[in-house]
């Protein structure tokens, strides 16, 4: 289950998050990942009617294939987010459907040809929050959508749960929400990319 919460921002907000004091004394290093992520469904939109995303990303070296489902709720997004290693989608797939964890209902779109209709490609700017048993990803996300021949940017930072108690990090959050004054942003890359093509 993905966990996070996002907020639409410019590099001088980013230098705020990262230097908050509520963050900064508990950061690790912060290091830049480049990100190409292409995004796929049937013709007839099969995955997103099945309540799922498909995704093939390179993130730095590493390629994954990645379905995601779920919705946000007051801000903060909770998912099923299964992912895969694969250098290819036909790879991708191919693994995903092997997982003893796919859901049923995800099957059969997989199962129909798919054709790419959205492709990004951004910046992460990335340090690990660790406080006793609660760790968080700090992310901050620059660069472009492009989807149905038109281009938007990309400007955005998330807060990821990756290990510790969803009642601790949601305290976090409302804490730098209201130190910060930033409302989250509900409106996923993905999504974004879906109000392109309308």
């Amino acid at each position: 289950m993905e966990i996070e919460v996002k907020y639409q921002t410019d590099q001088a907000q980013a230098r705020q998050l990262f230097c908050h004091p509520l963050l900064a004394p508990y950061l690790g290093p912060a290091h830049q990942i480049p990100m190409q992520a292409v995004y796929y469904d049937t013709a007839q939109g099969e995955c997103a009617a099945a309540g799922f995303v498909l995704r093939l990303r390179r993130e730095g070296e590493t390629a994954i294939c990645t379905a995601k489902g779920g919705r946000v709720v007051d801000g903060v997004a909770r998912r099923t987010e299964l992912e895969m290693p694969a250098s290819s989608l036909e790879e991708g797939v191919c693994a995903l459907l092997r997982r003893p964890d796919w859901p049923a209902a995800w099957r059969a779109p997989l199962e129909e040809p798919l054709v790419e209709n959205a492709r990004m490609e951004f910046t992460r700017l990335a340090a690990e929050f660790r406080r006793g048993d609660l760790a968080v990803e700090v992310c901050y996300d620059q660069g472009w959508i492009e989807a149905g021949g038109k281009r938007a940017p990309i400007g955005e930072c998330e807060l990821e749960l990756k290990q510790g108690a969803e009642k601790e990090f949601l305290a976090l959050v409302d804490q730098l929400q209201q130190a910060l004054g930033w409302k989250p942003w509900e409106t996923s890359k993905y999504r974004r990319a879906q109000e392109l093509m309308r």
